[in-house]
């Protein structure tokens, strides 16, 4: 039968390199654990010498929430522990040393083996990493360590080795428990969500903005995102495909977060007989961050997050992602801007997007002209977007355009934006 594992411990990095504003990134990292395990049978968050340490009323659920919290940005690994209360420990420990014995750690030791023993799997070697919170505790962290490195090598038949392990059978001395813990699942790293501010996505229905989007959520942005459908209304459009993106991405969130769907007919109407075949994807892409931008400014955004690749489509040359945005002012990150197709996919994969990202959709970028210009100046884009009055294609677009908001049970679509 396994181990009770009452208490998940959790480690961070970032955050520990962060000088008087530590706290302020602490308080929101545990502030949004505290918001991704609403339900669960929580007990309390304590910080304990660069860990989180969530200690839960119900053991069965650790397995649950520590997969919740692999989705927490700012942790870096997650592991269910074992706890080992010091007065099982203490007069032992105490005892050995007044009579000049080995100490034994007998408790401690007999979970470590346990552990091993049900987390060892194909592991041919291991060691024992410790580290003290009580400095008061009778024993040094290598002491720990050679104490139940002895008793996993006995009971487990597995040799030591300190360099590059198979696997790590970690010892964490509290005032009030000792931990034990083996399993630990990498977590995402960066800075917690919301630190960072907000910011606008374009998202489409491919493989790249969702990828992106994941990528600055993981540096502490909280996004909106906004979609561009083709079609007279929502129905016509089938955006359900998007909706199941967004909330993938907001299963990363701490807090709901808003979908805008964005009409592209205002456009299309007004660059018939004006824009020139092969201006259309780049005057498009033009008219997206134009409403983008808007929107973002009326949201209180600070940056347009775009997954552009450079060179990977037309519409994504030097001289075009140069030329469709002169007149932006606002800050536009592009994260994917050096990837390959292949590192995208990887992490498309690895946040669970793929699947659905691969699914059929009629993207309004993929019926624009099939030969567009590859080397676009700003000038002739803004002579066209005077001439098809780009900016009333922006205000009606937006004018017509839905909210839904994701991340909380059911999405829920909204009136019109204004």
């Amino acid at each position: 039968m396994a181990l009770a594992t009452p208490i998940i411990a959790a480690t961070y990095a970032e955050i520990a390199l962060k000088g008087r504003n530590r706290n302020t990134f602490m308080r929101k990292l545990i502030n949004n654990i505290r918001v991704s395990l609403k339900g669960e049978p929580l007990e309390e968050i304590r910080h304990v010498e660069s860990r989180v340490l969530v200690y839960l009323t119900d053991a069965g659920a650790a397995d649950r929430v520590a997969d919740k919290m692999r989705k927490v940005f700012g942790l870096v690994w997650v592991s269910p522990v074992v706890p080992v209360p010091r007065t099982e420990i203490d007069d032992e420990l105490m005892a050995d040393l007044e009579a000049e014995r080995e100490p034994r750690l007998t408790r401690v030791c007999e979970v470590a083996v346990e552990l091993t023993r049900e987390n060892q799997s194909n592991a041919t070697n291991f060691k024992v990493a410790t580290r003290r919170s009580d400095k008061t505790f009778a024993l040094k962290s290598p002491e720990i360590s050679m104490s139940v490195g002895a008793a996993v090598h006995t009971g487990c038949n597995l040799p030591g080795r300190m360099t590059d392990p198979d696997m790590v059978v970690n010892v964490l001395v509290l005032k009030s428990n000792i931990l034990v813990f083996t399993g630990k699942e990498k977590a995402f790293g960066g800075l917690p969500s919301g630190s960072s501010g907000r910011a606008m996505v374009l998202l489409s229905g491919g493989i790249d903005s969702p990828v992106a989007a994941f990528l600055m959520m993981r540096r502490g942005l909280t996004p909106e995102f906004i979609h561009f459908y083709s079609g007279r209304n929502l129905q016509e459009a089938d955006v359900a495909k998007i909706i199941v993106l967004a909330e993938i991405l907001a299963e990363y969130s701490p807090v709901p977060l808003n979908l805008h769907l964005v009409p592209v007919v205002p456009f299309e109407m007004r660059s018939i007989g004006v824009v020139p075949d092969n201006y259309d994807m780049v005057m498009f892409r033009r008219f997206m961050f134009k409403c983008a931008n808007r929107l973002a400014k009326h949201d209180s955004c600070r940056a347009l997050i775009s997954g552009d690749s450079l060179g990977q489509v037309a519409s994504q040359t030097i001289h075009n992602l140069g030329a469709i945005t002169p007149d932006i002012e606002m800050p536009i990150l592009r994260p994917l801007i050096g990837m390959d197709k292949m590192e995208i996919t990887a992490w498309s994969k690895v946040i669970g997007a793929f699947k659905t990202s691969v699914l059929p959709y009629r993207d309004c970028c993929s019926i624009r002209s099939p030969k567009p210009i590859l080397t676009a100046r700003p000038q002739d884009l803004l002579r066209y977007s005077k001439d098809m009055d780009l900016e009333e294609a922006v205000f009606q677009a937006l004018k017509d355009s839905d909210k839904v908001v994701v991340g909380d049970k059911t999405p829920i679509i909204s009136e019109k934006n204004t």
